[in-house]
């Protein structure tokens, strides 16, 4: 897969929408938590499942997926992406108890990571060489802008047509995108079909730069999700927030990870190597997310350090991204290194939500869950400096 000459800025466009429209799906879920739970009797932990088994398959074969994408062409993983999605919503906003939703949540799980692992290698084949580590740094900000606008609209959405609604409206704005990414994406299709060989598979599998991007990219997410996934949950119960504006504090923190998306693919643009940026995000999450849950901190100074926590954070995505083609063997495993990263990325999702839940569950507090925060942030800073090792190996071996 070769870079374009220029950059294709309607097919970047479309690309990301597509991965906002695909996040949509992960932000539905925390402002409608409460009265999913009170509709299907969900226990706490149960809760936590709905919210992270969404990524279960991701957690465990985000790698397949990306070589079956770099198999059969990722413009078509995306729009089979896009289809399970929809799948997935459908019978969401249909089950008819817990069962029946962790299944819908495990199909659109799939259709997720169907997108999220093959959009990178479209964007690349879009845009000029010496744009593309801003233009993935963009691309990473899919994730926290999909959810908040969700997070947004949700209240409104579900007090008008409750969390089933909710669940359908979202398979209506489905079926109506992939239409329109599939006419804009014609004649794009940058991996050649069945050139992926098991060699290929092998040597990715077998280096170390995708699984420590993968594990880097794990423990931002045990953090992020943990947090993130319950703070309408901890702003309503613990600080007295009423839903709605728990809703909203949460859906404008997590926008404000797109700040940090961009700004750390600004620093990697401007030479800043990528393991002190893995290490600063790692550290402030740990810091920052320990804080939120400190009982003596009032609340204004809580809310502050929730941003600082999404914002410092959110330069690990995009910089972690950008670091697939750099670690990858040839361009058609780029599909199978973005699988991998997102693989950890996926088990720290399915990971952080329930762990929190299990640890409130356990203690009665939300106190004990500032261990998880640190603990994760000082293993992602120790990811971060033997990352420093391994790429100033690859480099040494390229010159």
């Amino acid at each position: 897969m070769r870079s374009s000459a220029k950059t294709r800025w309607g097919v970047v466009a479309i690309a990301i929408l597509a991965g906002i429209v695909a996040s949509m799906q992960v932000g539905k879920v925390p402002p409608a938590i409460g009265v999913i739970r009170t509709d299907l009797a969900l226990g706490l932990v149960t809760a936590g499942w709905v919210v992270s088994l969404f990524n279960a398959i991701g957690g465990f074969g985000g790698a397949a997926v990306g070589m079956v994408a770099d198999r059969i062409g990722v413009r078509r993983m995306v729009l089979a992406g896009l289809a399970l999605l929809f799948v997935g919503s459908v019978a969401g906003g249909l089950a008819g108890d817990a069962r029946g939703l962790l299944l819908a949540r495990t199909i659109e799980g799939v259709g997720f990571l169907s997108v999220a692992v093959a959009i990178p290698a479209i964007i690349l084949a879009v845009t000029a060489s010496d744009k593309q580590r801003l233009v993935l740094a963009g691309w990473s900000c899919y994730m926290p802008i999909g959810m908040a606008l969700m997070m947004l609209a949700a209240p409104t959405l579900i007090a008008a047509f409750d969390w089933r609604g909710l669940w359908l409206l979202n398979a209506g704005l489905l079926a109506a995108f992939a239409p329109a990414f599939a006419w804009a994406t014609r004649g794009v299709n940058p991996t050649p079909h069945g050139k992926l060989s098991f060699a290929d598979i092998k040597a990715t599998v077998n280096r170390p730069g995708p699984w420590l991007l993968a594990a880097s990219f794990a423990f931002y997410t045990v953090q992020w999700f943990g947090l993130l996934s319950w703070l309408p949950t901890f702003l309503a119960e613990d600080l007295g927030f009423d839903s709605g504006d728990a809703a909203y504090w949460t859906a404008a923190i997590v926008a404000s990870n797109a700040v940090g998306n961009i700004t750390g693919g600004l620093l990697l643009q401007r030479g800043v190597p990528r393991w002190r940026i893995l290490c600063v995000a790692a550290l402030a999450l740990g810091i920052f997310g320990a804080g939120v849950f400190q009982p003596a901190i009032g609340s204004d100074l809580k809310l502050i350090l929730a941003f600082g926590f999404s914002i410092v954070g959110g330069a690990l995505p995009g910089v972690v991204m950008a670091g697939a083609p750099f670690h990858s063997i040839a361009p058609t495993t780029i599909g199978a290194t973005n699988g991998m990263i997102l693989q950890g990325s996926n088990g720290g999702i399915l990971i952080g939500p329930p762990v929190v839940a299990a640890i409130v569950t356990g203690t009665g507090h939300w106190q004990a869950t500032s261990w998880v925060m640190l603990g994760a942030g000082l293993a992602g800073a120790t990811i971060a400096v033997i990352l420093r090792r391994v790429e100033k190996q690859i480099a040494a071996e390229k010159v």
